[in-house]
């Protein structure tokens, strides 16, 4: 993980915004391999009062992230298919605990609506819809800054 700047990004679901610290991970090669944004809001450090969120954010490669003005959520999961990766491909997943979140995975999915751009480094989520296996519905606009 690279955290070599202290930025911080701000997402929403359910009405609640929160912000938290920005870090970038590539999955092997820099120039290959998958590279994900993530932003994690902790609400305290209290395990009694544990609410957190995380949104992760998955690119087939830090190049296609910042230069593909054609982004499209991924249907599949969290996980990008490690074979033949398709340009322009994004998994978006939302996990944590509290908040209505209850420890489950949203991710995209057939049903997914919205949008995510990125422009100058900055990924944008508008109105994107995300979903659990079992069909719960979160709505997340997000700006995180990498």
């Amino acid at each position: 993980m690279n955290s070599d700047e202290d930025k911080t990004g701000n997402f929403s679901f359910d009405g609640k915004s929160v912000s938290g610290k920005i870090e970038t991970q590539y999955f092997g090669d820099k120039e290959k391999a998958n590279f994900s944004v993530l932003c994690q809001h902790n609400e305290s450090n209290d395990p009694s009062n544990s609410n957190f969120e995380l949104l992760q954010i998955t690119f087939i490669n830090e190049k296609d992230a910042t230069t593909n003005p054609a982004l499209k959520i991924y249907d599949g999961g969290s996980i990008l298919p490690m074979t033949e990766p398709e340009p322009g491909i994004v998994a978006v997943s939302l996990s944590g605990v509290g908040n209505g979140l209850d420890d489950q995975q949203f991710t995209g999915s057939e049903k997914s609506t919205g949008s995510i751009t990125v422009k100058d480094r900055t990924v944008e989520i508008k109105d994107l819809s995300l979903f659990t296996r079992e069909g719960a519905k979160k709505v997340i606009n997000a700006t995180l800054p990498f």
